[in-house]
């Protein structure tokens, strides 16, 4: 039976070999997605391995402890992961990657750190590294191909004066993701568990169009197979032979699928490592697969097939004379529309009662009531198409219209597998689009303009206790303003409980009493014009310490304080702001100026480059809707032409004997364009209303924001992909024309 059955797989005719190319080529995309997903779990995790030394922190212990200081550089909108240290002897702890701790005046580098260095001018990043370059640093030290990382040496006694210095007895090796704020510190890296739901989301998203496009490639010469073995059956063939025979047909696909699918995603590895999914991009060995993934893959996926294909041959098995008989099947019932309202009562739960804490507890409360609205869309499709038709059928009186309408409600399934999965696609970009769009509407910095790309902000409080800040020199201001591309220098003076009103940050409290604020004269105010105003004749106003800057960049209008404008020159600093064109040469000169002159001060950024920082999570979601949407229309688009041509191959024979008969080809093409475009269009309604609706609850729940409308752009799309695939059931008609002429009803 398996030879024969394998016989009949490559021997059946054209008819045969293309339905088996096309059930390898949908096995095998969806192998291929589904191994990528896997993978790209694994490399977040292998990433934050990686992670783990630079969430070293003060710790007690034996032997001889290694001065430490870790601390953010940037460069052009890149972040630099700068470790300052200093052994206290020949046992002191070295980070991994590097073979022994660096001594006063050099330095180890990642390699592309070490290629930044040569490619920028020293003025602008070299002269912040005072020695020279002993080592590279090794890639089991480096979260991604393209980290900037550089170790600093110093002396012992010179660490011991630098402000926020550490002594720490052992390296971390504890990952975030594995890590509390009562056990380490957590400087960088990321929960693995965040992008875990996120990618455990993406691979529903994908998942679900490349199952159905799956499922609608099985179906290819349905009723032909069927009847083919029907004929088995009334010779002679057992239910069990006829079972075994089909499962080796969808089972040598399947083989020959996993195969491609392997072979794809091998393929894909590289440049999906190149994608930085979590803000860095992975080495291609961090998307490695484990043996039991392997073993799943390669074994499940053919015995899902078989199962699969003894399922759709039910009717075979109980009876041969069941596939000629063709008994109607029953309507669907309303109940189709419960995994859906359960889904959607499964996320409004936590809407009313909060999220849970964790994040895995999060993975576990949300992607359930995912899975069950994506499944029910599938579910109450057929039901939804059903009762369209049963409107059509009363509604109308035109031939085209009425046949239409009778099929539909005959087997509203088969009609509304067709666009199953396209309608999973516009409710999985529904939710992306609508998601990204609330995130960017409530994000406080603005990432474009003058205000974002030109003031660089040098927080100088770190550099000691309050009332310890340093006063800048005229020197300082001088050097600042001769650099090229500098318009002038705003500092922020310390003034004991000096507040701005709360109102002008945009807090809403009532009992928020104000800001913490600073002196700023409004000579060097005028300079900063994005951000705010004196009043008429002040000389000195109040301007906020840690200003929310999408608030500030509004322009306010600063309250007065009556300091002599003389007395500035004395005060303590708390931040400088230095007003430059925007440039890479104006910002990277005076950041090393900046440098320069307080080495171990707070944070030297630019307003555009803390956004991209705060709002780096978002951008990777953003990065990974595109791929959904990218891969989900598709995948969509090809379900939705080859469940139509699989659809006029076995009503070929019911076609020509109506051309026969008299009815116009224009009447068959209008029943074949509204069997499709009916389920798809009040399907596709009802998916975008409930993810709208699934977006407001998850933003809620999840995020904690309100939901936002995508822009127009959206709808452009939405309607592009409607009117999309309203083109692919029109590029059919010309198949028709072919199958029902005189000829293929005498063959029949």
């Amino acid at each position: 039976m398996i030879s024969l059955g394998l016989r009949l797989t490559v021997n059946g005719g054209r008819e045969a070999v293309v339905r088996l190319m096309i059930l390898v080529i949908a096995v095998g995309l969806g192998v291929g997605l589904l191994l990528t997903a896997v993978a790209g779990i694994n490399a977040v995790n292998s990433q934050n391995e990686r992670y783990a030394w630079l969430s070293t922190s003060a710790s007690s212990g034996r032997g001889a402890p290694t001065w430490w200081l870790l601390r953010l550089d940037r460069y052009d909108r890149n972040l630099i992961g700068r470790v300052d240290v200093a052994g206290t002897g020949p046992a002191s702890p070295v980070p991994p990657g590097i073979a022994h701790l660096p001594g006063p005046g050099q330095y180890y580098a990642s390699p592309a750190m070490i290629r930044l260095l040569d490619s920028a001018p020293e003025s602008q990043l070299a002269d912040r590294y005072r020695g020279h370059l002993v080592g590279t640093i090794g890639n089991q030290a480096l979260p991604g191909p393209d980290s900037l990382l550089i170790i600093i040496g110093h002396s012992a006694g010179q660490m011991a004066a630098i402000p926020g210095a550490v002594r720490v007895s052992a390296i971390s090796t504890v990952p975030p993701n594995r890590c509390s704020s009562d056990s380490c510190l957590i400087s960088v890296g990321i929960k693995a568990s965040g992008i875990d739901l996120i990618l455990s989301v993406v691979a529903l998203a994908i998942l679900f169009p490349v199952l159905i496009f799956i499922a609608t490639a099985t179906r290819l010469s349905a009723a032909r197979r069927e009847q083919r073995f029907a004929a088995m059956r009334l010779a002679g063939a057992t239910p069990r032979q006829i079972s075994l025979i089909a499962g080796v047909e969808s089972t040598a696909a399947a083989v020959l699928g996993v195969a491609l699918g392997f072979g794809l995603f091998f393929l894909a590895r590289i440049p999906v490592a190149s994608i930085p999914f979590t803000g860095t991009s992975f080495f291609p060995s961090d998307l490695a697969l484990s043996l039991p993934d392997v073993l799943l893959v390669a074994l499940g996926v053919p015995v899902a097939a078989a199962v699969a294909a003894r399922f759709a041959l039910r009717r075979v098995r109980i009876s041969p004379l069941g596939v000629s008989r063709r008994v109607t099947p029953g309507p669907p019932r309303a109940w189709r529309v419960v995994p859906v309202l359960a889904g959607l009562a499964e996320i409004g739960y936590f809407v009313a009662h909060g999220r849970p804490a964790t994040t895995p507890a999060q993975i576990q409360a949300f992607l359930p009531g995912f899975l069950l609205i994506m499944t029910g869309l599938v579910a109450v499709g057929p039901w939804l198409t059903a009762t369209g038709a049963r409107l059509m059928i009363r509604q109308t009186r035109r031939p085209g219209t009425l046949i239409a309408a009778r099929r539909l409600a005959d087997d509203p399934k088969a009609a509304f597998r067709a666009v199953s999965g396209l309608i999973l696609a516009l409710f999985v970009t529904t939710v992306a689009v609508a998601l990204i769009t609330s995130e960017n509407t409530h994000r406080t910095i603005p990432a474009d303009g003058p205000g974002a790309t030109g003031i660089l902000v040098d927080q100088l409080l770190d550099l000691g206790r309050p009332g310890q800040a340093p006063v800048p020199t005229t020197g300082l201001v001088a050097q600042l303003v001769s650099i090229a591309g500098v318009h002038g220098v705003m500092t922020i003076r310390q003034e004991a409980g000096l507040t701005v009103p709360a109102a002008m940050l945009g807090y809403h409290q009532p009992e928020e009493p104000g800001a913490s604020a600073g002196l700023v004269s409004c000579a060097e105010l005028a300079r900063f014009p994005v951000l705010g105003r004196c009043p008429a004749s002040a000389a000195v106003v109040a301007f906020p310490i840690f200003p929310q800057y999408g608030v500030v960049l509004r322009g306010h209008t600063w309250p007065a304080v009556h300091v002599p404008a003389h007395r500035l020159a004395s005060l303590p600093a708390v931040s400088i702001n230095v007003a430059t064109n925007g440039s890479v040469a104006a910002i990277e000169q005076a950041r090393t100026l900046l440098d320069k002159t307080y080495p171990y001060a707070g944070d030297t950024a630019t307003i555009g480059e803390q956004d991209t920082e705060s709002n780096g999570r978002l951008l990777a979601y953003q990065q990974l809707a595109d791929v959904i949407i990218l891969c989900s229309l598709p995948i969509a688009g090809c379900t939705l032409a080859a469940s139509i041509a699989a659809g006029l191959a076995d009503r070929k024979r019911p076609f020509s004997l109506l051309r026969l008969a008299g009815t116009p080809i224009t009447v068959l093409r209008r029943v074949v364009a509204l069997e499709s475009a009916v389920p798809l269009l009040i399907s596709a309604t009802v998916s975008i209303g409930i993810a709208f609706a699934v977006s407001a609850m998850y933003a809620s729940a999840e995020l904690q924001i309100p939901m936002t409308a995508p822009d127009a752009a959206y709808y452009l799309i939405t309607v592009a992909g409607i009117l999309l695939s309203l083109g692919i059931i029109a590029a059919t008609m010309p198949l028709l024309n072919r199958i029902t002429g005189p000829e293929i009803a005498r063959n029949e």
